[in-house]
């Protein structure tokens, strides 16, 4: 087994042929051909904490502390972690090398992975990876297996690509894993296939012909069976240029696309009033700006003589929990929106008074492609306003998460939170459970939602 200290390597010479000193003949100048076989050397190792890790054990050391600081299950094992690292690091694959240190000075947060320093060393022995790199997969597969779905790691070279809300970038499409049960995997395997939950339209998942219901088998011919979730959407999403092929199985046959990635394209609010006295809003998703886009519209709808509204969230990603309640505001005069439920703390959060929809009928219209803050939306609006919702089971993101900064710039998404509804439901395993079930397909128009809605 290899020694975890600091080792002082020592080099010894071979002595030459031995003379006899009483000989007087003069030692021969024709020698037999010497063989020598030679071990490699260990690398020494050296295990240190995390107080001042070395640049490349950073990024594991900090995203461990705020697992165990954050986490909505935490405590965590740290075997669990250590486990899922040592997993991560055994499968990195990579043809880059460096020269390997004299002693590996290895930062770990608890003694639970001494033995991923240990696999490390002999990793750098053999092929000289490089191990900043080593590292950083060891975390991704510790975050995207060792946790639940809704945790992961972003390298610095795609933050921002793999969004919070779910949607890759580069591609704009909405991936779930599920098993038989409805429990979200953190690692694909025939029983919990990567499955498209939605295709953000004019965007290159759409333009390329993906639909929702695929299944991707493949990324860049890779498989994806026994690969985490996260590491996989991060792969298809890259750095949202270049190109990327997924193979999918769709009604039984295979198919492949290649798609060239480009920056989203991300939809608005839209509005309408497809009856006399009905509006529309479609509301895309619950980024920072939603709020202020939802006021604009609904001031634009009370202008005419409205009392009934159709809230089309279908394909909704969700999005920050604070801007579900600015919205929640124009359709709630005060109270519950939302619990969150952790750990040490529960949390209520209430709407604002002076909306400028609290006194409307509302019909809510949701489909798989809901989730998270969108599906937060719909429970209030049930539960608070007695809307009735219409549609498909949703996705059931029932975590609230925070991205903290690390410092080699990656970014580590930790669900810090469970969400209950005003009546304390979980969409956890079941998503929002429709009132009324019905398909909507994404071509159906304004004038035919409304119809649907409002039983026309």
């Amino acid at each position: 087994m290899r020694a975890v200290v600091a080792l002082l390597l020592l080099l010894t010479a071979c002595a030459g042929p031995e003379v006899d000193p009483g000989s007087t003949a003069a030692p021969t100048t024709t020698r037999p051909p010497v063989i020598t076989t030679t071990q490699p050397a260990e690398l020494p190792v050296e295990i240190q904490d995390c107080t001042a890790p070395q640049v490349g054990f950073s990024p594991l050391c900090e995203a461990y502390e705020l697992a165990q600081e954050w986490h909505m299950d935490r405590p965590i094992d740290p075997d669990a972690l250590a486990e899922a690292a040592i997993t991560g690091l055994t499968e990195f694959t990579t043809t880059a090398t460096e020269l390997a240190p004299r002693t590996l000075f290895c930062a770990i947060p608890d003694p639970a992975f001494t033995s991923m320093c240990e696999l490390l060393a002999d990793r750098v022995d053999e092929s000289a990876i490089p191990v900043a790199d080593a590292i950083e997969a060891a975390l991704e597969t510790m975050a995207s297996t060792g946790l639940e779905q809704f945790t992961y790691y972003v390298p610095p070279e795609l933050v921002g690509s793999y969004r919070s809300n779910g949607v890759v970038g580069g591609v704009g499409i909405l991936l779930d894993a599920t098993d038989a049960a409805g429990s979200k995997c953190v690692r694909i395997t025939a029983a919990c296939p990567l499955q498209i939950v939605f295709v953000l339209d004019d965007n290159p998942g759409a333009a390329a012909g993906l639909l929702a219901g695929d299944r991707i088998t493949a990324v860049d011919g890779t498989p994806v069976d026994d690969q985490g979730f996260t590491d996989v959407a991060t792969r298809i999403a890259g750095d949202e240029t270049g190109t990327v092929t997924l193979d999918v199985e769709r009604d039984g046959a295979a198919l492949s696309y290649t798609i060239e990635r480009s920056g989203l394209t991300v939809p608005t609010v839209e509005i309408d009033i497809p009856s006399p006295g009905i509006g529309y809003m479609r509301i895309p998703d619950f980024e920072e700006d939603i709020g202020g886009l939802v006021y604009d519209g609904l001031a634009q709808l009370r202008a005419e003589p409205i009392d009934r509204l159709v809230l089309d969230l279908r394909d909704n990603p969700g999005g920050y929990i604070d801007s579900a309640i600015d919205v929640a505001s124009e359709f709630i005069a005060g109270g519950v929106v939302v619990e969150t439920v952790g750990p040490e703390q529960d949390f209520r959060y209430e709407a604002s008074e002076g909306g400028l929809a609290t006194d409307l009928e509302i019909k809510v219209l949701v489909n798989a492609g809901t989730a998270s803050a969108a599906e937060i939306l719909a429970e209030a609006l049930r539960d608070r306003r007695g809307a009735e919702v219409i549609g498909e089971q949703t996705f059931g993101k029932n975590a609230v998460q925070i991205a903290f900064e690390l410092n080699n710039g990656g970014e580590f998404n930790v669900a810090v939170a469970r969400w209950l509804s005003p009546n304390g439901t979980s969409v956890a395993g079941t998503g929002v459970l429709p009132d009324r079930e019905t398909r909507l397909p994404a071509d159906m128009s304004t004038a035919d939602l409304t119809a649907v809605a409002f039983d026309r």
